[in-house]
Order: structure tokens, then sequence, then C-alpha cells
């Protein structure tokens, strides 16, 4: 019986080292696989590579409901969130909401080129536009999926998101409209970018820019090897776990963003989402009294008492 539970135990803990493996399992090689047409089979065995791949994905449904216009046309009235990329304050909120229609018009007048729109989930729900996400992505979707994570992504002309890197099995980005080029650099390169690991937001970046490198970091991103890939309407780019990516809006874009996790990606990364909640459990907020609308509040309850008085002396 001894040697049963033991070669159970044994059998369990190979079983999950060997998934665990092969999810933070890395390729660092500087390329970029371009096919044409793919199967789904044969896409699952590329992405197995770890490699970012690049390819034409015709759906007619996405390029028709998620391209700027459209949602301009018919999704004005929500909100998205719109996030600084230049401001670099801690204390302050990360994303603030716009109206839909606000925002285009923000990204078209930006100068200095530093906002972008992202972590939009709640604007897909909202609007029901989710349900174009999950009935066009079964092509994409890997098999024992958990979660899946959707957004939308934009920006103004030239401005270029945080570098960053994600922990999702499958991250894929789709051009509805626009242009846009990003710049990867393979994991290896990590040990020059300063990680900033953002739990909260759980959020993995560098503080360097890397389309135009402080003068601090050079020193250091000389050592890096990057590959910039442009990608227009209906080209789609899979980005591999880990890989470090930065996104440039050559024109006024619009991004379809599809993520996905199996249940053993899940295991693989348990230490960061434990920290994630953790992070999230400790985090606190205070609330401000609004000491303007208090004041207010009592000068509108002086003013209605002085002409409850002022009526009184004319009736005497």
């Amino acid at each position: 019986m001894n040697l049963f539970i033991s070669f159970f135990i044994f059998m369990l803990v190979l079983f999950f080292y060997l998934h665990i493996y092969y999810h933070l399992k890395k390729s660092n090689d500087l390329d970029i696989y371009t096919i044409d047409n793919p199967s789904k089979n044969r896409l699952e065995e590329i992405c197995n590579l770890r490699q970012p791949v690049l390819f034409n994905y015709t759906n007619e449904q996405l390029l028709e409901s998620l391209n700027l216009n459209y949602l301009e046309s018919n999704y004005n009235a929500f909100d998205i969130k719109i996030r600084n990329v230049k401001n670099n304050d801690d204390t302050s909120e990360l994303y603030v909401p716009f109206l839909l229609k606000e925002a285009f018009n923000l990204f078209q007048t930006d100068v200095e080129s530093k906002f972008i729109t992202e972590n939009n989930e709640d604007f897909l729900t909202e609007t029901g536009v989710i349900k174009t996400f999950k009935y066009n992505d079964s092509f994409l979707r890997p098999p024992l999926v958990s979660n899946c994570n959707y957004d939308l992504l934009s920006g103004s002309i030239n401005c270029t998101t945080p570098l960053r890197y994600n922990l999702d099995f499958r991250n894929f980005y789709f051009v509805t409209s626009g242009s846009i080029t990003i710049k990867l650099i393979p994991p290896r390169n990590s040990k020059y970018l300063y990680q900033e690991n953002n739990y909260e937001n759980f959020e993995f970046i560098s503080p360097i820019n890397p389309w135009d490198v402080q003068d601090k970091y050079k020193a250091d991103f000389n050592k890096v090897k990057t590959l910039d890939i442009t990608l227009n309407k209906g080209n789609i780019l899979f980005i591999p776990a880990y890989w470090w990516y930065s996104i440039k809006y050559d024109k006024l874009s619009s991004i379809c963003c599809f993520k996905y996790k199996t249940y053993m990606n899940n295991v693989a990364i348990l230490p960061e989402l434990l920290m994630c909640g953790l992070q999230k459990q400790n985090i606190k907020r205070e609330i401000v009294p609004s000491f303007t609308t208090d004041k207010k509040l009592n000068e509108d309850k002086e003013n209605k008492e002085a002409a409850i008085d002022i009526s009184n002396n004319e009736t005497k």
C-alpha cells in the first residue's frame, strides 16, 4: 500500500513538474515566423515553439465590427479607459474614463503623443461587443483554456505603449484598422531592462522607452537586440509569454487583443497570481471628503432660511 502511495505521489509530482516546466519554457531566437493561411493544428504547433508568429487573419466580422469608424458610430456614449504613458506618478490613477467619442477626438488632437486606451473589458461587456470576440476566436483559442481575456487597444498617432511582457499562454494582437509597429525583445535581455513588477495591475514593465532610450539607460540598452515588425489592417501577431514588446501607433489604429490562459498555465504562474491577490488586499484608498459639496449644501440651507424669514416679515 505504501509503495502504491509513493508511486502515486511520484507520478503526481512528475506530472506537475513537466507541465510547469513546459509553460515556463522560453525561446530567445531573434526571429519571427510568417505563415500563410495556417490550419488550426499548424498554428498550435508553431505557437508552441515560443517564437513570434505573423499571419493574415481573414475574419470579416471582426474587421467590420471592431474598427474605429464602426465603434464611434455605434458606441460613442460609452466610456473607455485612457492612460497617459508619460505620467509616472504612482499615486495617481493609472486609467481615467473618457467617452469613446471624446477619446477618439483626444487621440487626433494629441500633439504630445501620450494617450492610449487599453484594459477595456468593461466597455466590451457593457456594449455587448465581447460577444463578437467570443464568437470569432475559436481558431485562436488553445486547448484546455481556462481564462479568455479580450481587450480593445488604440492610441494617439506616434504614441508608444510601455515596454512590457505578458504571462498568458497565448497573446494575439489583431489590427482591424490603421497601421502599427511593434518592437520585440527576447526574454534573455530582461537583465538589461530594469524590470518593474506592478502586481496591483498585474503588469510587468520596463521604465525604458525603447523608441527613444533615456540617457541613463543607454549603456545597458545598447546590449539589447530588438526586432521591429509593422502590422497593417488584417494582420495578426502572436507574442509569446515573457517576450518584451512595445506598440507604436503609426496611424490612428484599432487593435483587438486576445489573451488565453490554460489550467496549467495558471499553476505555472501561481506565485505571481498570489502576489497580485495579496497586493490588492494591502491597498488602502482614502476617501477625501467633498468640502466643496458640503459648503454648497450649507449655503443653500442658509439661503432657504433667509428666504423664509423675508417671507414671514412680508406677511406680517
